[in-house]
């Protein structure tokens, strides 16, 4: 991968990626204690200082009050039930294109089964098929870290996977002696959103490096070894249970 096509890449893996970071901004409202212990939360639509107030609750109400009948008021985020999991097993499914120059893009299918030690932190063991077809693909084991920044039902994360490929020769007319696998890393970000208790969904973007090589047959019956070292940047779609 030439440095040209690394930093377009990179660009447009961080335009992507900030309206992620944007969307997962809390979203704030007006919260009105009063002193008989009822809570309003909305929007003041208007403030006479000492006197009175009023407040466009959630449904389009407006409640007018008297400034004597309020004990505090705050900004707050806008309460929503929490969905996303505190602790126990967790599982990532989803697929990711990885773009390659000259239309060698690839795909890549994976599962990861593992654990949620706190609501921000996971860890898990993964499998993949990523068919490269050039000559090779490949059938990566790895293990997967990922650390979300909030404690939200939509929260941006981050995560890094490494392990190895198992090499696998989809065309076996292909003039190859011997193959084998190698190393895999991958390192990026993404932002997950929780539906319910069970399930949610997610999108990623990573910088995905893949390594295998192969002996084949060349003229003369010398055997010529071929390392691949496959760079690829990534985007994915996924589901989360």
């Amino acid at each position: 991968m030439s440095h040209s096509y690394f930093g377009k890449s990179l660009i447009i893996l961080i335009v992507l990626l900030f309206p992620f970071i944007v969307l997962a901004q809390s979203v704030m409202e007006d919260v009105v204690y009063l002193n008989d212990g009822s809570v309003l939360r909305g929007e003041i639509i208007e403030m006479n200082e000492g006197e009175s107030l009023r407040i466009k609750i959630s449904g389009g109400s407006i409640f007018y009050i008297f400034m004597d009948e309020v004990d505090d008021i705050k900004r707050e985020e806008v309460y929503r039930p929490e969905h996303f999991k505190q602790k126990g097993y967790v599982n990532y499914t989803g697929i990711e294109k990885m773009s390659g120059q000259q239309g060698r893009d690839a795909t890549r299918y994976q599962m990861v089964n593992g654990y949620q030690f706190t609501p921000r932190f996971s860890a898990g063991i993964g499998i993949a098929f990523v068919d490269y077809d050039d000559p090779l693909n490949t059938i990566p084991i790895f293990g997967d870290l990922k650390f979300k920044l909030k404690k939200s039902n939509v929260a941006p994360f981050v995560f890094l996977k490494g392990g190895y490929n198992f090499s696998i020769l989809p065309d076996e007319d292909y003039p190859i002696e011997d193959h084998k696998g190698g190393l895999m890393f991958d390192v990026g970000a993404g932002l997950q959103f929780e539906v319910n208790d069970y399930v949610g969904w997610y999108l990623n973007a990573g910088y995905n490096i893949d390594k295998m090589e192969y002996e084949e047959v060349v003229w003369g019956n010398r055997n010529s070894v071929t390392s691949l070292i496959y760079k690829r940047v990534h985007f994915g779609i996924g589901l989360a249970f």
